[in-house]
């Protein structure tokens, strides 16, 4: 007589579960291997901030990819810098723990000695563990891993505070994470193999001893990624979805008075260079939607490699972020940087980025130009004649005045909404 087989019920979930886990692995190799085209594609990765070797490759390198720049911000979203964990002071946390653990008690039922001991002594080692173990495991998991953030918010980091910098501090938190759960995994076996009430208690004060003493040499990796998390979270938080401008020029041409005329944006506004030390946010409504504004830290007429930080927040606004470019010129030439400098500025930003919409300012217009439009020859630079030839569809604003203002938002508003279109355009056809 024939007897029929029947697999058991944890042989079949044991197949099930191989199978899925060789169909997950496929799938996330094919899916890599899908995105490494567009990620060559980028060929200003911010890696090569860091990279003399290719630091100077000008001006190609700077050239974003507008179909590469709307796929890969679809996959990752801004904003995500804002949403960093809020990093207690280690002192906080190491008092917490102990303090919670001192108060526990062992079990009401229990009525050998050395028992109700080694109960009360378990439950501090629990609560020493989740005390001081969970909120390093919050951070570590609140802390994005670099290959998952936005191309511009990777690229603020790395001028912010270095992307070496935030990856060494996560590995310091997790050897400090490892450490406490090896110490408290220790005094678990010791006091769960303890005979005697005496034993147990000498060993639960030693336990309380290591932990502190360990926790306080290595609490720097926490005061590390709390300024980290300080750091990152002033960072600009832009809305991709959302019409955006970039305000750029030589520092101290009117960028920041501009920004706080026209939006809700409070940049500090003063008469001395790169006043304007981070990128600031602003914004407008129109029509119905909201419009961002960008100020960015002023541009200076020097070679790639000898640009600082700020210069370089600047130009990865350019090219990781779909802006439209409000090019602000400086007539007077007080800002410090002439008016030949700031053409030259402009033509070199025109053929970095010669996919953006751009609109010409002329600010300072009413210590510029009369009334009839004729030049204050006083008040002006001596190359100004040649920037009004070159620019002549300039717009003539004054933030003193407010002259031209409703004019460039009108021009602003225009610029906007058409680029928006066309990358949306461009999402659709790509995707």
């Amino acid at each position: 007589k024939m007897v029929r087989w029947a697999p058991p019920v944890q042989f079949i979930a044991f197949v099930w579960t191989i199978g899925f886990l060789l169909q997950y692995k496929h799938t996330e190799k094919a899916v890599g291997a899908s995105m490494q085209p567009l990620r060559s594609m980028a060929p200003f990765s911010p890696s090569r901030l860091q990279n003399p070797r290719l630091k100077a490759h000008r001006p190609s390198m700077l050239v974003l990819n507008k179909c590469y720049a709307t796929r890969i911000s679809n996959k990752f979203k801004t904003g995500t810098l804002r949403s960093l964990p809020m990093v207690a002071d280690p002192g906080d946390i190491l008092k917490g723990a102990m303090n919670k653990a001192k108060k526990q008690t062992p079990g009401s039922r229990i009525t050998n000695g050395a028992e109700r001991e080694k109960s009360r002594a378990m439950k501090q080692i629990q609560m020493l563990h989740s005390g001081l173990i969970g909120p390093l495991k919050r951070y570590m998991e609140g802390f994005p891993r670099l290959s998952r953030v936005h191309e511009f918010e990777h690229a603020m980091i790395i001028l912010t505070i270095g992307d070496e910098r935030y990856q060494s501090v996560l590995r310091e938190v997790g050897e400090l994470r490892k450490r406490m759960n090896e110490i408290c995994k220790t005094y678990a076996n010791r006091i769960k193999n303890s005979r005697k009430k005496q034993e147990v208690l000498d060993v639960m004060a030693e336990a309380f001893e290591t932990v502190e003493r360990v926790f306080t040499k290595h609490q720097s990796a926490i005061e590390k990624l709390k300024y980290n998390a300080i750091q990152l979270r002033k960072l600009p938080q832009v809305d991709l979805t959302e019409a955006t401008i970039a305000l750029v020029g030589a520092p101290n041409v009117g960028k920041s008075s501009l920004v706080r005329l026209l939006s809700s944006g409070e940049p500090e506004v003063n008469a001395y260079p790169f006043t304007t030390r981070e990128i600031k946010m602003g914004h407008f409504y129109a029509e119905g939607r909201r419009h961002q504004l960008t100020d960015t830290p002023g541009l200076l007429l020097r070679a790639p490699d000898m640009r600082n930080n700020m210069e370089n927040l600047t130009m990865a606004t350019l090219s990781y972020l779909p802006t439209a470019v409000l090019f602000v010129f400086d007539l007077t030439g007080r800002c410090g940087t002439n008016v030949s400098e700031q053409l030259e500025i402009r033509e070199e930003l025109l053929l970095d980025f010669p996919g953006k919409k751009w609109i010409d300012v002329f600010t300072k217009a009413d210590l510029i130009f009369n009334e009839d439009g004729s030049l204050q020859e006083e008040y002006i630079d001596k190359d100004a004649p040649v920037a009004i030839d070159r620019v002549p569809d300039a717009l003539r604003v004054s933030s003193y005045t407010e002259v031209g203002l409703d004019v460039l938002k009108e021009s602003m508003i225009q610029k906007t909404v058409r680029y928006r279109s066309e990358l949306e355009n461009e999402d659709q056809e790509g995707s």
